[in-house]
């Protein structure tokens, strides 16, 4: 039988899953792996080799061959042609300008084993929040909306929006922002992303408890009832709060999907919103595991990459 590789690349982690020609994740199950986002480029092309060396392990003494490799990437990362443009942003700075493909195919090809990845193999790279939402739209609860809004909170703030299972970009509509992206957007001093992300989080918590604290070390505060730890995630949600409801208000959505590392925190900071989405007769929804529908995104591009904007030839370079 053959096999697909499918790679959630984060600047924290990275996480892997193997799926079937069926589309089944096999053995149910996902890895995860340190991202090594900051070193340098060799570091980091063998440690994506590694990873799926490790993968290919895994595989029973019959498998065929590797039928198709799909990364999802944040931006600016040019899709089509699989070359990184991120620089400055704290991560991956090293692979900036290097096409992927060629280099992980020349170090695979030498170690691989008995897992093969043959000339034929596949390989498709993707925008991280569209393949998240296209994921979500097809096999999530988004499924049974219309209209939907999707935003992935970690180490930035990344979006997408979907009309009837198919991602928008905006372009002539005037109901979603360029690209769909709302990170860039002016807020209060900055633009979105500096607030509506762990950084931003951060910065309310050395203001509320004298030192940085990370989002696990929050909420494990807000937990145990620390007062100033809640007062940190009551001011985040008034972030998020006055950043999002502008967007519910120009696209009307049926849903609003949350995904990323801080969406763990709801809870603790979405009172606000959820008032607000009340109101606006919007439905909520946390995905319970953000890695898990970025690759079922994934696979569905590697059968059908039409279906992405971030794939079309006139669109290669897409943000966050």
């Amino acid at each position: 039988m053959s096999y697909n590789f499918m790679l959630d690349v984060g600047g924290t982690c990275i996480k892997a899953g193997i799926f079937d020609g069926r589309g089944k994740l096999y053995k149910n199950s996902i890895y995860s792996f340190e991202a090594r986002a900051q070193a340098g480029a060799e570091e980091i092309l063998e440690n994506f080799v590694e990873i799926l060396r490790t993968l290919a392990d895994v595989l029973p003494a019959s498998t065929e061959e590797i039928e198709g490799l799909a990364m999802a990437f944040p931006g600016p990362f040019e899709y089509e042609s699989g070359v990184s443009r991120m620089k400055n942003i704290g991560k991956y700075d090293a692979l900036y300008g290097i096409p992927i493909e060629p280099e992980i195919r020349k170090r695979f090809f030498a170690s691989a084993g008995r897992t093969r990845m043959t000339e034929s193999c596949r390989f498709l790279f993707c925008n991280d929040v569209e393949a998240f939402a296209m994921g979500e739209s097809r096999f999530g609860q988004a499924q049974t909306w219309r209209k939907v809004m999707y935003l992935c909170m970690g180490t930035g703030a990344g979006s997408a929006f979907s009309e009837n299972c198919r991602i928008l970009r905006g372009g002539d509509r005037n109901d979603v922002p360029e690209n769909g992206w709302i990170y860039p957007t002016p807020f209060r001093e900055s633009i979105i992303d500096d607030y509506l992300s762990i950084r931003g989080l951060e910065k309310l918590a050395e203001r509320y408890l004298g030192e940085r604290k990370s989002g696990k070390e929050l909420f494990s505060l807000c937990r145990q009832g620390n007062q100033a730890a809640l007062k940190v995630y009551r001011e985040f949600g008034t972030w998020f709060r006055e950043a999002i409801v502008p967007y519910l208000d120009s696209f009307a959505p049926d849903g609003f999907v949350l995904g990323g590392q801080l969406a763990k925190s709801f809870a603790y900071f979405g009172g606000e919103f959820s008032k607000a989405c009340r109101q606006r007769e919007i439905e909520i929804c946390l995905a319970a595991d953000t890695s898990r529908r970025i690759m079922d995104g994934l696979y569905l591009a590697l059968q059908n990459p039409a279906v992405f904007p971030c794939l079309d030839s006139k669109r290669k370079s897409c943000g966050k």
